[in-house]
C-alpha cells in the first residue's frame, strides 16, 4: 500500500510542476508536503520521499515564501518581510534535513530558480543595472517551453518581476 501511496505523491508532484497559477500551485505543495510528512513517517528511508520533501521545502522557501517576502519589501512593510524570511529559513532547515538523509540529493527546481537568477545576482553584486536588467527582463520574455517546466517559469517570471521594483533593487546600490 505504501509504494501505491508514493507513487501517487510522485505523480502530484510531476503534476504540479505543470501548474502556472502560483496561488492554486502554493495551496496544493503545502497539502502535499502534509502528505509526504505522513508518508515519511511510514518509511523515513525512502528515497523517494525524502527527495520529494527536499526539492517540496526548498520550493516553498525559494520560491513561494521568498515571493512573499519581496512583496513585503516593495510594499516598505520591514516586519512582514522579516517574517517572511523566518519562514523560509525554517523551510529550508525542513529541507536540508531530508536531504541529509539522500544518498545522492535530486535535482529539484528550487535549484533552477537559484540558477535562472544567479547571473542577475551577480550583476547587483557588481552594481551593473544595465545587466542587471538586461537579465530579469529576459526571464520574464522567456517561452513557456515544456509543460512540465510551467510552475519554475511563473515563479521565475514572478521572483525576476520583484527583482525589478525599485524598493527591491535599490539592494543593488544603483
Amino acid at each position: 500500500m505504501l509504494e501505491n501511496d508514493v507513487r501517487n505523491a510522485q505523480w502530484k508532484a510531476r503534476t504540479l510542476s505543470t501548474q502556472s497559477d502560483l496561488n492554486v500551485a502554493e495551496a496544493a505543495l503545502s497539502a502535499q508536503l502534509v502528505e509526504l510528512e505522513a508518508l515519511y513517517q511510514r518509511d523515513p528511508t525512502d528515497p523517494r520521499l525524502l527527495g520529494l520533501l527536499d526539492a517540496g521545502y526548498g520550493l516553498l522557501a525559494q520560491g513561494f515564501i521568498e515571493a512573499r517576502r519581496l512583496d513585503a519589501v516593495a510594499a516598505g512593510d520591514s516586519a512582514r518581510a522579516a517574517q517572511e524570511a523566518e519562514k523560509a529559513v525554517a523551510a529550508e532547515a525542513r529541507a536540508k534535513f531530508y536531504r541529509a538523509s539522500l544518498a545522492t540529493p535530486a535535482s529539484s527546481t528550487r535549484l533552477a530558480l537559484t540558477g535562472a537568477l544567479a547571473e542577475a545576482e551577480r550583476a547587483c553584486q557588481r552594481h551593473e543595472r544595465q545587466r542587471y536588467e538586461q537579465q530579469l527582463h529576459a526571464l520574464l520574455l522567456e517561452p513557456e517551453g515544456d509543460p512540465e517546466q510551467r510552475l519554475k517559469r511563473a515563479l521565475l517570471r514572478r521572483l525576476a518581476g520583484a527583482w525589478l521594483l525599485p524598493t527591491v533593487a535599490a539592494r543593488c546600490g544603483f
